[in-house]
Parts: structure tokens; sequence; C-alpha cells
């Protein structure tokens, strides 16, 4: 009688090392490209001379589109782990704090580095999103769910005693949201060559400003 080998997973961890290594190079090419000539100006040829492989290796890891927004998605938490910057420890670091004053020096300080990252992958965003549609229904998406990381922010520091008088969670929310974009970032960083240091303490300023005694009208 025969007796059937039992069979074993395959494991290739090599091949999965390799995998990860080709895909962080494409979205390190596809981010510097859109950041430094823009999305229409980025062909999918550029991307893959940049990244040191294939052109197929590019399309089978995304259309351009999505390339873009990988490149977005990294921009906005620093790495590619599957972890919403909601749920990272410093932003529950900052939400969890009781000190408006406190809360602010922590947007701050984790502000300022991710808007060096993201402000010219949005820009390139923007600019693609006036002429593709699917970008579009996306750039509207991420702006919503930016306005509501930003809100989330501001009702932790109102429910911290932190607006001041007068002002509310949704009119904090959209100051902030309307404020802290890239366009200013990048006047600031490429005509007046700001760093991060400048960009924390721009940040401290623009968030101190609205904090204040808290009033019933604030926890609207």
């Amino acid at each position: 009688m025969t007796v059937a080998k039992r069979s074993r997973p395959y494991h290739a961890p090599r091949r999965a090392e390799q995998a990860a290594a080709t895909r962080d190079a494409i979205i390190s090419a596809a981010s510097k490209l859109f950041a430094e000539h823009g999305y229409a100006a980025t062909t999918m040829a550029a991307i893959a001379a940049e990244a040191r492989v294939t052109p197929k290796s590019v399309y089978t890891l995304a259309e351009k589109s999505q390339l873009l927004l990988l490149a977005v998605d990294r921009a906005i938490v620093g790495d590619d782990e599957p972890v919403a910057m909601a749920d990272r420890p410093e932003m529950r670091a900052l939400l969890a704090a009781d000190d408006p004053e406190a809360q602010a020096r922590l947007a701050a300080q984790l502000g300022a580095p991710t808007l060096l990252r993201l402000y010219p992958i949005y820009r390139a965003f923007e600019q693609a999103a006036a002429t593709d549609s699917a970008l579009h229904d996306a750039w509207r998406d991420y702006q919503r769910r930016r306005r509501s990381d930003v809100r989330r922010v501001v009702r932790a520091v109102a429910d911290a005693g932190g607006l001041r008088p007068g002002l509310s969670v949704e009119r904090a929310t959209d100051t902030l949201w309307a404020l802290i974009d890239w366009h200013p970032v990048a006047l600031l960083v490429e005509e007046r060559g700001w760093g991060q240091a400048q960009l924390v303490r721009w940040l401290e300023d623009i968030l101190v400003t609205l904090l204040g005694p808290a009033s019933d009208d604030c926890r609207r």
C-alpha cells in the first residue's frame, strides 16, 4: 500500500521580502516623481526607471492613479503599516491628554513632520483631481477624512476645556481644516525656507490661538 506524503505549507520568505522591497521601491519612486514633477508629467516608465524595476512590475502593483493614492497614504502616516493615524500611539496620547496646551504642543509636534512629507504629494493630488474624474472623487473623500481627523482633535481639546468662549467645535474644525493645508506649508517651506522646527512653532501659534477657557457654547 502506498502511503501518501503529507503536504507541507509552502513558505517563501525570501520571495515575500523581494516583493515587499519591490513594492517599497515603486511607491518611493512614485512619491518622489509625483512630488517633483506633478501627476501629469510622471509616466509609469519613469517610475519604473526610478525604482529600477520593469514597467510590468509597476503595472502589476497598481495603475498610475492608485500609485498616487498609495503615495498619499504613505505620506500621511510615514510608513506602509496598515494602522490608521487615529490608532497610532502618538495620536492616542494627544486625544487622551487632559491639558489643552499640551494637546496643542502634541498636535504641532505630530503635524509638522506629517505636513513636510505630505504637502508635495497633496499638491500633485489636487492638481490631478482637477482633470481625472476618479481622482476627483478620491480627493473629495480625502478632504472629508481630513476634516474628520481635525474634528477629532478639536473635540478632544473642547472636552479638555480648551476652546475659547464663543468658538464652537464645528467652527474651530473648519478654521483649522482650511488653514492647515498644503498651500500655506508650501509657501512657508519653498518661499521662506522654513524647516520642521519653525513649522512646529507655527502650528502651536495657530492652535493656541484657539485655546482658552471653555464656555457652554463651545461644547455644542
